[in-house]
């Protein structure tokens, strides 16, 4: 089985610009050769098999005498070296660090070929082309977690166009055979009608596959399905020894929901204790909404000890997270002074953006009426810096791993 390496991949920076250059780097996949476009101005990790070609040089370069490799002539008209520079040149390399581009395409060792994880592995860092040319004759023969990859590839539209229907077979072939992950985005498939149509109760099969495998998202999708009655019969007894499966796995929505259901007592009796303390556990996780709730919990002391101080931090968190909800309570404790110094500037700010995004609260609205002019413009302008920052587009398109 080939060795990955891990291996430095700078790209020239364009001195005019400031921007970095783009490269193009070849990559074999079995028999075919596949181009990556590279472009960013730092360092970044690859991981490509050890077994590139041996020898790198053409014929030419191996031929030319010894003489070539002195050191060139220095032009009397160029600008000096930095001293920074110098030191970074002089630096001998890391033998075991070998650029792509110099190395050539990795050639896969005939003994071996490839595997799954070899293509999985160009899956997760970014090689979509290279793993849709590995995964296919895997998957064509019959390999699991090849036709999973396939069916990851063609959903997400990585490396090839965005195909529902398409990524709905490979995942029926790998489920069929008992792949828990394929069983799992299956379900999601026949749950939101995505490339097959909408069928409630094939989605609950699909999820108890995938649940027998302990995978958190199936037990917590089927346990909505209980809890609801679709796809199966109502059961929330049922619904909730899934969600605390789920729950206990990690699954920060199924803690949330867990929580929610013995704080009002649905598929058991209410506890306060149980409920303040899985909310709790979602909301350590980053789930906004039970960082809501738990602050609330906290400020109130209900299922546990009152702490305002905590509860503003719990506001704050998801308030800067953009939850509107948490920003209203965080004007309020802003406002009144309890958990955080009165900060009546900040506090009219938060109430400005959580009032644009639909959270109308009128004891604030009298609140910032009672300001004078000066507060009130500062509060907008810092609204209005919240509002770019909360809400600025994203730029990370990565789709999810399988």
């Amino acid at each position: 089985m080939p060795f990955w390496k891990t291996i430095h991949l700078r790209t020239p920076i364009d001195q005019m610009t400031g921007q970095p250059i783009a490269r193009t780097v070849s990559l074999l996949a079995g028999s075919r050769l596949v181009k990556l476009c590279v472009a960013t101005s730092a360092s970044i990790m690859l991981l490509v098999p050890v077994a590139f070609a041996q020898e790198t040089k053409t014929p030419e370069a191996q031929t030319q005498p010894a003489a070539a490799a002195e050191t060139p002539a220095v032009d009397p008209a160029a600008e000096p070296q930095s001293e920074a520079n110098a030191e970074v040149q002089e630096q001998p390399q890391n033998p075991g660090l070998i650029l792509a581009i110099d190395a050539g395409p990795p050639i896969v060792p005939e003994d071996t070929g490839v595997t799954e994880d070899i293509a999985y592995g160009a899956f997760q860092r970014g090689w979509f082309l290279t793993a849709l040319a590995m995964a296919t004759p895997l998957a064509e023969q019959g390999n699991l977690p090849a036709q999973t990859l396939l069916g990851v590839l063609h959903e997400t539209g990585s490396g090839i166009a965005q195909n529902y229907s398409k990524a709905a077979d490979w995942y029926q072939l790998a489920a069929a055979q008992g792949d828990a992950e394929a069983a799992l985005r299956l379900g999601q498939f026949y749950l939101l009608g995505n490339g097959v149509e909408a069928d409630k109760k094939k989605a609950a099969d699909y999820f108890e596959i995938a649940a027998k495998a302990e995978k958190p998202s199936a037990l917590y999708n089927l346990a909505l399905l209980y809890q609801a009655g679709e796809g199966r019969e109502r059961d929330e007894a049922k619904a909730r020894d899934l969600l605390l499966q789920a729950g206990q796995l990690n699954d920060a929505e199924a803690q949330y929901t867990l929580g929610l259901s013995y704080l009002e007592g649905i598929g058991g009796e209410v506890d306060e204790g149980q409920g303040a303390f899985w909310l709790g556990r979602a909301a350590r996780r980053g789930h906004t909404s039970a960082q809501v709730y738990y602050g609330i919990l906290r400020f109130q002391g209900k299922g546990l000890d009152p702490d305002e101080r905590e509860a503003a931090a719990w506001f704050e968190r998801a308030a800067i997270a953009g939850n509107p909800v948490a920003m209203n309570r965080l004007a309020r404790i802003l406002a009144n002074g309890r958990g955080r110094d009165p900060a009546p500037v900040q506090a009219a700010a938060w109430h400005y953006v959580a009032r644009a995004l639909g959270v109308e609260d009128p004891l604030l609205d009298t609140f910032v009426n009672g300001l004078d002019p000066d507060e009130v413009e500062a509060a907008k302008a810092l609204a209005g810096q919240r509002t770019a920052t909360l809400f600025a587009p994203s730029s990370d398109q990565t789709p999810p791993s399988p």
